[in-house]
């Protein structure tokens, strides 16, 4: 089950909402609406309020959208793989297929955000130095640019600390990347540094909320224990990436698939295939031709009296290109096509039609073998 949501197309790229995102969304518009000391709302009604904080929320989290933005321009220039930008519960992040080619787009990619953030920083500023004396309305306005300015420019400031995945822990990578020419120990090193300012405010939000008795110091050790958890899997995801490098897909795949005819029943693919060898999806070919992947999600809905009339090709799903990969593809681009589309195997098409199915147990199986050796 996805945890997302597409909420639109920017540029090319798909926009989507985690649903952790509604949690943070509301506690910043509570916040900003009932914290008198942090928008200076004197005298404003209750309905006033709200709208100001609902407004400035949304706000700011565009100029976090503005952010992912710019990391994203600036790789897709680069020629690195974009496949969108969700929003969720810690803020943004840009979903990169690759790794940078080199120190140097690495560098450029992660320093385009806080620039980004210090440039919206600086505007909504301005906007509230030009409206701090345009009367009442101006004022009010004046406030809640002022907070964002201020906010973007703490998102710039934070974002710059040297802790891998954060940008500033990316530039400390590119740095060490150019010097050394290694991409995996700079990734190592910068991920400790990641792993390092983790603990660190983790320890500072639990003594903040200890002795302070101050809720903020919650949400600080979260984005510790986030950062740290983030670090650690940045680190783990490129030396699976480094393991599966240059692997094709044909050398990984199950060559010998057990297929369904498009004219069988789904009693019989039940009993014949189902029972028989306990996969959870199998093939439908029409005489040679794929037709696509059916699984028991796609037989469960029909009615169990039915089974005996309706076929393999009236309850199969049309064949997609997001269900299938070349088998001179790497096995690499399959894992994050699976991961990336939530699916547990993809058929192996070329121009002749079916060549064999690859599953992330094939995956999985490569890695142990490949670890065993010490490969």
């Amino acid at each position: 089950m996805t945890r997302s949501f597409r909420v639109g197309r920017i540029l090319g790229l798909d926009i989507e909402i985690d649903y952790t995102w509604f949690i943070v969304f509301f506690i910043v518009v509570v916040w900003l609406s009932f914290d008198r000391s942090t928008l200076h709302l004197p005298g404003a009604p209750a309905p006033v309020r709200w709208l100001i904080g609902f407004l400035t929320a949304v706000l700011f989290f565009v100029s976090v959208l503005f952010h992912e933005i710019s990391h994203s321009v600036v790789a897709l220039r680069n020629g690195l793989k974009i496949s969108g930008i969700t929003l969720f519960i810690f803020g943004g992040v840009s979903k990169m297929t690759d790794e940078p080619s080199t120190a140097g787009v690495e560098f450029r990619m992660a320093i385009a955000g806080p620039l980004m953030s210090l440039v919206l920083c600086g505007v909504f500023l301005g906007l509230r130095f030009v409206l701090g004396s345009a009367g009442a309305v101006g004022a009010v306005l004046a406030t809640m640019f002022g907070w964002l300015g201020l906010m973007n420019g703490a998102l710039a400031v934070f974002n710059l600390l040297p802790g891998y995945p954060l940008d500033g822990g990316r530039v400390l990578r590119a740095g060490i990347w150019g010097a050394t020419g290694n991409l995996l120990d700079a990734t190592r090193i910068a991920s400790s540094f990641g792993q390092g300012l983790g603990f660190l405010l983790i320890i500072l939000g639990v003594t903040r909320f200890m002795f302070g008795r101050d809720l903020g110091g919650i949400w600080i050790a979260l984005i510790g224990w986030f950062l740290v958890q983030a670090a650690q899997q940045s680190y783990q995801q490129l030396v699976l990436r480094q393991q599966l490098l240059g692997v094709p897909v044909a050398s990984v795949m199950t060559n010998q698939v057990e297929w369904v005819p498009a004219d069988a029943t789904l009693d019989q693919v039940v009993h014949d295939h189902v029972m028989r060898h306990n996969h959870p999806a199998f093939p439908v070919l029409d005489g040679g031709r794929l037709l696509g992947l059916i699984s028991l999600g796609d037989i469960r809905p029909v009615p169990r009296e039915r089974w005996p009339w309706v076929t393999a090709r009236e309850a199969v799903p049309a064949l997609t290109e997001a269900h299938t990969i070349h088998p001179d593809v790497g096995v690499w681009d399959a894992l994050i096509k699976m991961t990336s589309g939530n699916l547990g195997r993809l058929l192996v098409t070329d121009s002749n039609g079916l060549r064999g199915i690859i599953t992330r147990t094939d995956i999985m199986r490569l890695l142990r073998r490949r670890m065993e050796l010490g490969v």
